[in-house]
């Protein structure tokens, strides 16, 4: 019985994550952002010799430095490098809570997410990132390979969440902003009452050129 809750509770949150709705496309960003993205499920990476780090930058000044994990998800990776040399990041903020411990980004409004899908890498064998305390994982629609570029951030241990989205970085300083961001006031549906806006977002890639993720079109 204790099993069979489990799996009800991940599926109703794996609904509630939905965050893209059916939008018009020419409300959406420019095509030729992505037009040169290969489709696909063959993942092109490169060897490298130290993981990328994000550097989240909120408009109250705050930062948020996360380590990239290419070595365990190379195309979320890739993906997210993409949205942050976008700007697409610049346009979104902290909107939800959950179990007040996983802290989710949306679009703000009247923004929205290019129309393609990512994706999952779930099975990466024994260097799999597992939803500890500080994991970055990406916020997925309830079908399988339905990753967009939004992301959440773990602020308790969540082990049950893995095989089930897909893991692609830690948070490596700044956890105590995303604490204060856990404990902020939310509304019934655990939506923020006052959402937290990124300012930016800057990749630091060491010298490497990382390829362009391999989407899925909608």
């Amino acid at each position: 019985m204790k099993k069979l809750m489990l799996v009800i509770t991940i599926f109703v949150l794996i609904f509630s994550f939905c965050a893209c709705d059916s939008k018009n496309e020419d409300e959406i960003y420019d095509n030729s952002f992505y037009e040169e993205f290969p489709t696909g499920d063959e993942v092109v990476t490169i060897e490298i010799e130290k993981n990328p780090q994000a550097e989240i930058t909120l408009t109250d000044g705050s930062t948020i430095i996360i380590e990239l994990r290419y070595d365990i998800a190379p195309n979320a990776v890739a993906n997210f490098i993409a949205f942050a040399d976008e700007k697409i990041y610049d346009k979104m903020a902290f909107t939800d809570v959950r179990r007040n411990c996983i802290v989710m980004t949306d679009t703000l409004e009247s923004e929205f997410v290019p129309p393609y899908y990512v994706m999952d890498e779930l099975d990466n064998g024994s260097d799999s990132l597992s939803h500890i305390r500080g994991t970055v994982s990406m916020i997925r629609e309830t079908s399988s390979d339905s990753l967009t570029g939004q992301f959440f951030i773990l602020t308790e241990d969540q082990k049950h969440f893995d095989a089930t989205f897909t893991a692609f970085g830690t948070v490596i300083e700044g956890m105590e902003n995303l604490d204060k961001i856990a404990a902020s006031e939310v509304d019934e549906k655990g939506n923020l009452v006052a959402p937290v806006e990124i300012e930016k977002v800057k990749v630091r890639t060491y010298g490497e050129k990382f390829p362009l993720p391999t989407i899925i079109r909608k």
